[in-house]
């Protein structure tokens, strides 16, 4: 009960961040993927560089530990699935979670079809699951689960650098979200 409550709150605050981000506002997305305004990008950007410094730090620290993380495996079959993903998310400007974030002021009927769509394709998935792992989709690029940077000696990773890489990538993101501009000039 106390991880439902925890996964509620942080859903929660996770869309109130995207909302004030401006994340939640699809003409912001679609302006971010036509190059013509940075904001998300760079929200996004400082974002992940943000929580992959924390978790580096707090596990330099021995405060926390990565060795439970729950890692997906990398295949072909998660290629495609984000490469769909992708294409939706590009032609309509919002993503499930967006979409939910965004339902008190946008077109309810826009986010209504954003939601169910979402929902409609992991069902869909779901019920074809078998189908899929019997074309050897899941078998093509199978590379396990692996890791950029070693951080956790259970976890497989391409790097054999541990936290000290994830903290540097982390610190580039954060400069770069800085660096880059609102807006390209005309």
């Amino acid at each position: 009960m106390t991880k439902i409550i925890l996964a509620m709150l942080l859903g929660g605050l996770f869309g109130f961040a995207l909302y004030n981000a401006g994340a939640a506002y699809r003409k912001n997305i679609r302006a971010m993927l036509r190059l013509e305004d940075f904001t998300v990008m760079k929200t996004i950007l400082f974002a992940i560089g943000f929580a992959g410094a924390l978790i580096a730090a707090a596990n330099m620290m021995g405060f926390f530990n990565t060795g439970h993380f729950s890692i997906k495996a990398m295949n072909a079959a998660v290629v495609l699935g984000g490469a769909i993903f992708g294409l939706g998310f590009g032609a309509i400007g919002n993503c499930p979670g967006t979409a939910l974030a965004s339902f008190t002021y946008a077109n309810k009927i826009k986010t209504l079809g954003v939601v169910v769509g979402g929902l409609a394709g992991a069902w869909l998935f779901s019920i074809s699951y078998g189908w899929w792992v019997s074309t050897g989709l899941y078998n093509a690029m199978d590379m396990g689960k692996v890791t950029l940077f070693k951080i956790a000696p259970n976890i497989p990773s391409v790097l054999t650098i541990g936290h000290e890489g994830l903290l540097a990538l982390s610190l580039v993101f954060m400069a770069v979200a800085y660096v880059l501009p609102q807006k390209l000039k005309a």
